[in-house]
């Protein structure tokens, strides 16, 4: 049971706390040209650079912390070249150990971790110390068929215990920030996606069965332009498809 861990450090509250403020024009998105007199050009600061430039401090963060807790909890057990993967498909799961043991006797270790999901560095700290906890449990003890066991639970004490400000749990509730919402006309769900992909003219609520979708975020209309008119017959509409949220 997970209450049998000791509670020494905090549980983190479901919503993630906004990263580190990353300087409008920081150096590291500063470029210059080279061979030339000309005073030094930066780059556009784009919301694409800043996403990338956090993306990177997010890596190069888990990497160091991986550096870390492999020397103070785990005293060098897991390997140095462990691949640190970051997934943008990962969208239900937070993170994700990976080891195999080929005939030879080789080891490969990979932890995967979700790009859009851990978008802090409490839950880059809390996900990466879990996952690690299971790799122990496969490359220290041996013990290729542990899960959330007696081994697991006590690395997860251990980290706990050596930096107070790791939580270790069995799986995570975190709150996933959607960049597009929409939300039912008549029983108020919502519903998160990463990309336009719901269209409300052509379902409805999975919950209710019956309410209209509305979008939460400024959609644009078309000019009369792009407006394009075929000769041919209009399809028959596909009529209320359902809409069901995976979880």
């Amino acid at each position: 049971m997970l209450s049998e861990l000791p509670m020494k450090s905090q549980k983190p509250s479901n919503h993630c706390q906004p990263p580190p403020k990353i300087p409008p024009l920081a150096a590291a998105l500063s470029e210059v040209i080279p061979d030339s007199e000309e005073e030094p050009r930066l780059r556009p600061n784009t919301k694409r650079a800043l996403l990338e430039a956090e993306l990177k401090r997010r890596k190069e963060f888990a990497q160091i912390l991986f550096t870390d807790l492999n020397q103070l909890v785990f005293k060098q057990g897991l390997p140095a070249n462990t691949q640190l993967n970051w997934n943008k498909r990962l969208l239900t799961t937070a993170g994700r150990a990976k080891f195999h043991r080929s005939r030879e006797g080789i080891q490969t270790t990979e932890i995967e971790l979700a790009e859009k999901i851990l978008d802090c560095d409490e839950r880059i700290r809390n996900t990466l110390s879990h996952e690690m906890c299971h790799l122990a449990t496969w490359v220290i003890d041996k013990k290729v068929d542990e899960h959330h066991g007696r081994l697991f639970k006590s690395w997860a004490s251990l980290i706990m215990k050596k930096r107070p400000d790791i939580h270790v749990s069995v799986k995570h509730d975190y709150e996933i920030s959607y960049p597009f919402e929409w939300k039912c006309e008549k029983c108020a769900k919502i519903y998160g996606r990463f990309s336009k992909s719901i269209r409300p003219d052509e379902c409805v609520c999975g919950a209710c069965k019956e309410g209209t979708l509305i979008p939460l975020f400024t959609t644009r209309t078309p000019s009369k332009k792009a407006i394009k008119f075929s000769r041919m017959g209009a399809a028959k509409p596909q009529g209320n498809q359902l809409l069901s949220e995976i979880h």
